[in-house]
């Protein structure tokens, strides 16, 4: 079936153009018959055009029915049996090895400090208080996205990332159809298909993504973003890492 509806729509130019010069034909052949019967001086004569008048405006409506029906086919059926492909396309993820956990360290050993003894003429000198030096937050780095009307902001590249995850940016092209979340673990070639989205988006939320159910380690995230014909820009991804 899908075959078929594949071959109407890569062929539907041709169908239709056949169509419409079957209805031209059977046209002319009923206009033809109506004035060989207006002519008829014999009662054969007038029931044999009416009848082939008959057959011709018959095949006239079931060409126009087959034309509807092509058009039908390319224009809505094709790409909705594309979508519920991509819908019903189970993630795989390969499952990865446990880390090694670190061994777990027994409770440190205090240290005491011995007090100073006391000379006769004690002089108090006030301790120095230590302020711990204040850490330098990593930088953040947006991924390279190739085109602005496919963009990620969030997440950002190296991210760590811990359950439900807000992802953010740019889904919106020219001829814009849908776009679509995509995952696989560093190292492998195939991509698992996470979400899917119908209506564009301009810097803002493109929608949650819950890491919860997949196993620790290293990822590449990406968003793809597809127009009317099938084709798509090139994808924004980012490298990730997941915790739990």
């Amino acid at each position: 079936m899908t075959t078929l509806v594949r071959l109407v729509s890569e062929y539907c130019v041709w169908l239709i153009g056949a169509c419409v010069l079957g209805i031209l034909f059977y046209i002319g052949r009923a206009i033809a018959a109506h004035r060989e019967k207006s002519r008829a001086i014999f009662t054969i004569e007038r029931e044999a055009a009416a009848s082939t008048r008959i057959r011709s405006i018959g095949m006239v409506f079931a060409l126009l029915v087959l034309a509807a029906i092509i058009y039908f086919t390319a224009t809505y059926l094709e790409p909705s049996l594309e979508l519920v492909a991509e819908n019903e396309a189970t993630p795989t993820v390969p499952i990865l090895l446990e880390p090694t956990p670190s061994p777990t360290l027994g409770p440190p050993t205090p240290t005491f400090t011995p007090r100073p003894t006391r000379s006769p003429r004690p002089t108090s000198t006030p301790e120095a208080t230590l302020i711990p030096p204040t850490p330098t937050p990593e930088p953040v780095i947006l991924p390279d996205c190739p085109n602005p009307g496919a963009r990620l902001t969030n997440p950002t590249v190296n991210a760590v990332l811990q359950g439900p995850v807000k992802v953010t940016g740019s889904a919106s092209i020219d001829n814009f159809d849908y776009y679509k979340f995509e995952l696989r673990p560093v190292g492998a070639t195939e991509w698992s298909t996470l979400q899917l989205f119908k209506e564009p988006v301009a810097d803002g939320f493109l929608g949650t993504w819950d890491t919860s159910a997949l196993p620790a380690g290293a990822y590449t995230f990406r968003l793809v973003v597809v127009d009317k014909t099938g084709n798509y820009p090139p994808p924004c991804e980012v490298s990730v890492t997941i915790e739990h």
